[in-house]
């Protein structure tokens, strides 16, 4: 979610081959001596395996690949230009800046624990997920807000979505005012997959968005629309053109409830206040987020909430904004 995500991420299953194993080496907190300086390093996929490296003076993710000998970890950026890191076993060394970072700790700085979908729950609530649904609002792709649990569709035999969105402004002591801003619709086959989403504006004044996605059995290969495609690996994660993982704009900590649940979202760079927390209403289904970003300095209350007709679809989703 680079700007703001689906994240829905997402995220760490730590390959078993022999790559993976590589992978894992480098896994965890390292620092600099004067631990002044640090990078953050998490692994995440089994077919197609990435190292993603956090640096704070960046403010964000790369991801990397781990060279065949082990020594080298490459990044590519749009323009084809390379970064690298070199690994020695036991320091891991900038070149370009000539720091040299030992590990500190081992664990990685992002939960990799593994949700299971529950074939009752609307929303996909497994970490592998690259758009996972509990990421759905903070969505940067129009139209794709989140990736519909296929387990809950196909035992629901669901053929379609009908999704309203809304977005509220309030004061601290006035009523919300605010609007529809568009509908969303949803298309599934018989195996709980979508086929197609039509984003279709309030009031008429802009076309609709039709978003069609292709797969290679189970696994989502495309997403397609009339200004932009959209490649996956077999991660499920979104990639570029030269196949590197894209890092979703957030890349948290999860914590849970006794359900396995997230109840919260925790930036692994950040201390305090959690980055998302989420509630649940009495039939154990998604029904808010409440957002903690502070990017926003005049906003005292930032959530999402979701209304669900008789079988657990949702059928509107209400973004709120209370300012100062």
């Amino acid at each position: 979610m680079i700007s703001k995500c689906s994240l829905t991420t997402l995220l760490l299953i730590i390959s078993a081959v022999s790559f993976g194993q590589k992978q894992a080496e480098v896994e965890g907190v390292w620092k600099t001596q004067d631990q002044k300086d640090s990078l953050l390093i998490s692994t995440s996929g089994q077919s197609n395996p990435a190292v993603f490296v956090y640096f704070p003076s960046k403010a964000k993710f790369l991801p990397f690949s781990l060279s065949a000998a082990g020594n080298e970890l490459v990044h590519f950026e749009p323009d084809a230009s390379k970064m690298s890191l070199s690994f020695d076993g036991k320091t891991i060394t900038d070149p370009s800046s000539g720091k040299k970072y030992s590990r500190t700790t081992s664990e990685s700085p992002v939960n990799s624990k593994t949700v299971a979908a529950s074939a009752d729950d609307f929303f996909d609530f497994s970490t592998n997920n690259y758009y996972a649904g509990i990421n759905f609002y903070l969505s940067s792709h129009p139209g794709l807000p989140f990736m519909p649990n296929s387990a809950f569709i196909t035992k629901k035999k669901v053929k379609e979505v009908k999704i309203e969105k809304w977005f509220l402004r309030a004061s601290a002591n006035g009523e919300p005012t605010g609007q529809k801003e568009y509908e969303l619709v949803y298309n599934f086959n018989g195996t709980g997959q979508i086929t197609t989403v039509q984003v279709i504006p309030n009031g008429g004044a802009q076309e609709t968005d039709t978003w069609t996605y292709s797969y290679n059995g189970d696994k989502l290969q495309k997403i397609s629309s009339p200004g932009r495609v959209l490649q996956f690996d077999n991660d499920n994660w979104e990639v570029d053109a030269r196949q590197q993982k894209k890092v979703p704009f957030i890349f948290p900590m999860w914590q849970y409830n006794s359900s396995s649940k997230p109840v919260a979202a925790v930036l692994p760079y950040m201390t305090g206040v959690p980055l998302n927390e989420y509630t649940y209403n009495a039939s154990n289904q998604l029904e808010k987020i409440s957002s903690k970003d502070v990017s926003e300095p005049n906003i005292l209350q930032h959530f999402t909430k979701i209304d669900y007709d008789k079988n657990g679809v949702p059928v509107k989703i209400t973004e709120i904004k209370i300012s100062k």
